[in-house]
């Protein structure tokens, strides 16, 4: 069996030839090389498989009318072949058929069914890739890459190749944009964090800072990775204080120890104080100390104080008086400062006991002699017990002892400018007297008031009162027509302005001095008047010229000495509203005040003018201010 494209010779019954791979058409009965070597007619050349063409021996057969020539009959003086003797001969002969020219089929195309289908397929390419650029990540990214609308995760992933090969400015022109288009995801945290490296790369420190603030305050406030970036921003920078500022936030927020430690590294040590915090019964020196010696600012007593502006350069202990005290305190370097020493000390200062009296209260028949006694307090006593004591306590100890006793006999709460007990007895006025007396120590601390009340059962002259008048006039009671009648016409009559009265008033002036009175019901009153004329004549005959012993001894007197200020409280009894007392105007000038106050209201006032301890000038006056 021969293969009719190659000549190759096949086993029978062979489907493919094994040299040229084509496909075997099997001969029919009667037909092909087998038919020759039978003596049978072979297929005509040409044609199709399976056709029933009409052998020679038919068509000799044939009437002559009604048949082609055959090609035989057609060449002249054409041999008849013969078989094929051998192998060789037989693939010669095959070949030779082979090579003769077919006739060629001509086929008619649809070009429109043809154009259709191109058509069609052009559509479903378009579709099929407009689906993969909208609905695919990979469309998308290509779409980020030709400068297309794309997805906010293309451009993610796009602005990163961007940075991977250099194209820096662009790079963060994506990032940006992607950003605008989606800022919320879920994966928010990672692209801010891709962002911001962004711009430290193209060097918008700000935009990166802003970037890594909102990480660390909206998004992941206890993630420490992200502190780690914005402080290691700040230290590329070289922004130190505001490093270790939040350094500290860092460790607040995320309770990392490594952010205490760095910043402890970078920082100078906190000052320290040579006295502890807390509650202290004396006067305090504290030293401030820097264990690297390091300048030290300090602020006393200022919470709202702004370091290092509102402090001032240590130099030496601060002394802490009696109080609560704040100590606030800095080291600092030319760039840097340490964390703020903030402590307090509440120094309450002892103070010392009640004196006491030599005698007991009670009522006496004659008048007695008291002294006054100091009553040392456990402080002292613990700290004389003391075998040595420090500089500082010999000190304290000495201010616990420094004590000063103050004392009245009239009844008033005394103060440091109360009489001072020399420590001589006194003796103690005829009549009820209250003798109170505190003691102070150096620290100016005062004791509680010891009070004794007294009564010695001897005859006292009576508190200026409403029947104690001038002899020629009576306050509150002598109209204005009738003291003229007295004392003849004034000089001057001047309306003033008096806001001691509730009426208006008018002034009257004499050689002698003058007199005020102010509209009642009545008329004009009198309820004022001052005169230096040696003829007048005051209460309990009292005159122009006397003396102040001359003038106290008319009235009651509780024997009290002279306070600090050289004045002196003559009586005070606020039980029947009644007062006396010397105030000490200058070095030559005093002045007695005797008061009383009517059921009205009214205060009548009684006043003496001394110069040199002489009466120059006296006068009344009743007001009600």
């Amino acid at each position: 069996m021969v293969c009719e494209h190659c000549g190759n010779i096949l086993e029978e019954g062979a489907a493919v030839c094994s040299q040229c791979g084509a496909q075997i058409n099997r001969p029919r009965r009667g037909e092909g090389a087998a038919a020759r070597r039978q003596g049978r007619p072979e297929k005509a050349a040409g044609g199709r498989m399976g056709s029933m063409t009409p052998s020679e021996s038919d068509l000799r057969d044939a009437p002559a009318a009604n048949r082609s020539p055959s090609r035989s009959e057609g060449r002249a003086a054409a041999p008849q072949r013969s078989a094929p003797k051998t192998a060789k001969a037989a693939r010669a002969m095959d070949r030779q058929h082979h090579t003769r020219k077919r006739p060629v089929r001509r086929v008619m195309i649809n070009w429109a069914l043809l154009w259709t289908v191109v058509i069609v397929l052009t559509i479903f390419a378009i579709g099929g890739a407009y689906v993969f650029l909208k609905m695919t990540d990979e469309g998308q990214l290509i779409l980020a890459r030709m400068g297309r609308e794309a997805s906010a995760t293309a451009l993610w992933t796009y602005g990163q190749e961007l940075m991977d090969q250099g194209y820096l400015e662009k790079c963060v022109s994506v990032l940006e944009k992607a950003y605008e288009m989606e800022p919320e995801r879920d994966d928010i945290y990672d692209r801010l964090l891709q962002l911001a490296d962004a711009y430290e790369t193209v060097g918008r420190i700000s935009d990166a800072e802003r970037i890594y603030t909102k990480l660390y305050t909206d998004i992941a406030p206890e993630d420490p990775a992200v502190y780690r970036h914005l402080a290691q921003l700040l230290e590329n920078q070289n922004r130190v204080m505001e490093l270790a500022n939040f350094l500290k936030l860092a460790y607040e927020k995320t309770g990392d120890i490594t952010f205490r430690r760095q910043r402890e590294e970078l920082l100078p040590s906190t000052p320290t104080a040579s006295k502890e915090a807390g509650s202290s019964k004396s006067e305090q020196d504290v030293e401030l100390i820097s264990a690297q010696g390091y300048e030290i600012i300090f602020m006393l007593d200022k919470e709202n104080g702004v370091f290092p502006d509102d402090g001032i350069p240590y130099t030496g202990p601060i002394h802490l008086y009696e109080g609560s005290h704040t100590i606030r305190a800095i080291a600092v370097t030319s760039e840097l400062q340490s964390d703020e020493l903030r402590i307090q000390y509440n120094i309450s200062l002892p103070r010392p006991a009640a004196p006491y009296a030599s005698l007991a209260p009670g009522v006496y028949e004659r008048r007695q002699r008291i002294w006054l006694k100091y009553n040392p307090t456990e402080d002292v006593t613990l700290l004389e017990g003391k075998r040595e004591r420090t500089a500082q306590e010999e000190a304290h100890l000495a201010k616990l002892k420094d004590l000063t006793i103050y004392y009245t006999l009239d009844s008033q709460t005394p103060t440091a400018n109360s009489p001072i007990y020399t420590g001589e007895s006194f003796l103690l006025p005829p009549g009820k007297s209250t003798v109170k007396a505190i003691a102070v120590n150096g620290y100016g601390k005062a004791s509680n008031v010891m009070e004794r009340t007294y009564e010695v059962k001897l005859p006292f002259k009576l508190y200026f009162s409403e029947s104690d008048n001038f002899s020629d006039f009576t306050i509150m009671e002598t109209g204005r027509d009738a003291f003229v009648k007295k004392f003849g016409s004034p000089s001057a009559e001047t309306a003033v302005e008096d806001d001691s009265v509730p009426g208006a008033a008018v002034l009257l002036t004499y050689s002698w001095g003058e007199a005020r009175f102010y509209m009642t019901e009545r008329g004009y009153i009198l309820y004022a008047i001052e005169t230096a004329s040696a003829t007048a004549t005051g209460p309990r005959k009292t005159k122009i010229g006397m003396t102040e012993t001359e003038i106290t001894e008319k009235f009651r007197d509780m024997q009290q000495l002279h306070n600090q200020d050289g004045s002196r409280s003559i009586y005070y009894d606020t039980q029947n509203k009644k007062y006396a007392m010397m105030a000490h105007l200058d070095a030559f000038n005093d002045r007695i005040d005797y008061i009383y106050y009517r059921s009205d209201n009214g205060r009548v006032t009684l006043s003496y003018y001394l110069e040199n301890s002489r009466v120059t000038k006296m006068g009344i006056r009743c007001s009600f201010d």
